[in-house]
Formats: C-alpha cells, structure tokens, sequence
C-alpha cells in the first residue's frame, strides 16, 4: 500500500515538473479590420480655379430700326481667365460593397470670384473703331453629384458626375452689339451695359481620398463644368440716362477647378474582435 502512494506522489509531482517546463501559448493576435467607407461625411475645401467664356452676337433689331448690325451675326470670340481662389463645403454618403467598390452621393458649394476681362472683335463704330470690353463674374458654383470608387484599405479613387449650377454676371464697356444700342449711339453717347444669368449645366471629376485617421480623410479633386450657351438679356445704360432697349448676349461658359479638402466622416470603423480564452 505504502509503495502504491508513493507511485502515485511520483507521477503527480513529476507531471506538475512538466507541465512547468511546457511552454505557454499566447493567445492569436487580433484580426486586423479592413477600413469601411460606408457612411457619410461632412468637411470643407479650398482651391483654384479658370474658365473659358464665349460671347456671340445674336443679331437682335431694334423694331423699325434699319437692318445694320455692328458684327456679323453669330461671330464668336473667347475670354479666359487665370486661376483664381475657390472655397467652400461638401457633404455626402458613400456605401462600400464586395469589399473594394464604393459608391455614393453628394454636394458642394464653392464660393469664388472667377473673372475673366477682354477685348472683343465686336467693332464699336461711333468711337473710331475701338473694340469693346467685356467681363465675366462667377460668384459660386454648387453641384449634386454620383462617383464611383475603388478603394485599397484607406485609399480611394473615384470619378463623379452629375448637375451643376453657377450663377454669372457680365459687364460690357461701350456697347456695339446689334441695334439695342442704337438709340444711344444716335446722341453720340457712350452706353453701358450688364446682366445676370443663374445657369444650370453639368460636370465631371475625378478624385483621390485618404482617410488617415478613424474619423478624418483628406481629398484632392479636379472637376470640369460645363454651361451651354445661352442668351442673357443685357441692361442698357447711357451717360445721359436716356432710355434704351435691352441688348441680347449670347454666352457659354466653362469652369476648370483643383480643389484640396478635409473631411470628417460620422462613424469609426469597427474594432478587430479579440477571442477570449
């Protein structure tokens, strides 16, 4: 009996000896989750931008005024600008889907002073020939927009389209355009003329989007607007103040912008689950 006790010391002391020796497993660890762009986002952005606007002359008569037009009808000329500054705020959804596709919704508006000054080869008859200047003014562009993107973990890269919508002002120096401003003309003063227009059109981007913390992501941008020609009604306005017929304008526009910005996205991802044991 004595010895069978003693058996039994043996083997349970030298199992506790072995199991001191063995190695402890560490738990696994945790999975790393994959970043998610599913949610939505709000930020702002800063940024240049330059446009090409095209005037025409639409040939517009004065009723009863003899048939003379002081450029051919549907003569075009253009005025570009330099970049100038843009800002403004964006704001959006995005949903990721088979693990590297995203698509979305969004907005924007930017506040700029895009302005474009020139002459034009619009021949000002009553003052020796002179050409006559016109300038264009955007104040801010806003658009409504789809993009589709393909994302590695926390980088995203997206084109988008959608409406967009400007609205314009333009100013003309001593106007020569059609018999609008024959009436002034005949007294030998000089007129002035502006207008406004609101001015609904299209556009196209393409974009890189880095999310660099859980709730943050900076974006770069370049977008295209486009605005199809239209006619704007041109006030008429002369030194003497004498009553004139408003002048027609035939204008198209187009706007190029590379914009920088920063947004916060309303959600973390999801935390790596860590296994328990």
């Amino acid at each position: 009996m004595k010895k069978l006790l003693l058996l039994s010391s043996a083997l349970v002391v030298g199992g506790q000896a072995m199991a001191a020796d063995m190695p402890i497993k560490a738990p696994p660890p945790p999975v790393p989750v994959a970043y998610s762009w599913t949610g939505c986002h709000a930020g702002g952005h800063v940024g240049a931008g330059w446009d090409r606007t095209t005037y025409s002359d639409p040939g517009t008569l004065l009723a009863g005024a003899p048939v003379q037009n002081f450029s051919p009808v549907d003569t075009a000329f253009s005025v570009k600008s330099g970049p100038r500054f843009l800002g403004g705020v964006q704001a959006g959804c995005d949903y990721q889907f088979d693990n590297r596709w995203v698509i979305g919704i969004g907005g924007d508006v930017s506040w700029t002073d895009l302005k474009s000054v020139g002459n034009t080869p619009f021949n000002d008859p009553f003052f020796a020939g002179k050409n006559v200047p016109f300038s264009s003014r955007t104040d801010y562009i806003a658009t409504l927009t789809g993009r589709v993107g393909y994302s590695w973990d926390r980088f995203l890269v997206y084109g988008k389209g959608g409406a967009a919508y400007a609205h314009d002002k333009y100013d003309v120096g001593t106007v020569g355009i059609n018999e609008a401003a024959l009436s002034c003309f005949a007294f030998g003063a000089g007129c002035g003329s502006n207008g406004k227009i609101d001015r609904w059109g299209w556009t196209a981007g393409v974009g890189v989007e880095w999310a660099f913390a859980p709730n943050w992501s900076a974006m770069i941008e370049y977008d295209h607007y486009g605005f199809d020609a239209r006619t704007v009604s041109m006030g008429v306005s002369s030194n003497p103040g004498f009553v004139v017929t408003p002048a027609n304008l035939r204008v198209g526009h187009d706007i190029d912008a590379v914009k920088v910005g920063i947004n916060y996205r309303f959600w973390s991802p999801a935390a790596p689950v860590v296994a328990r044991y």
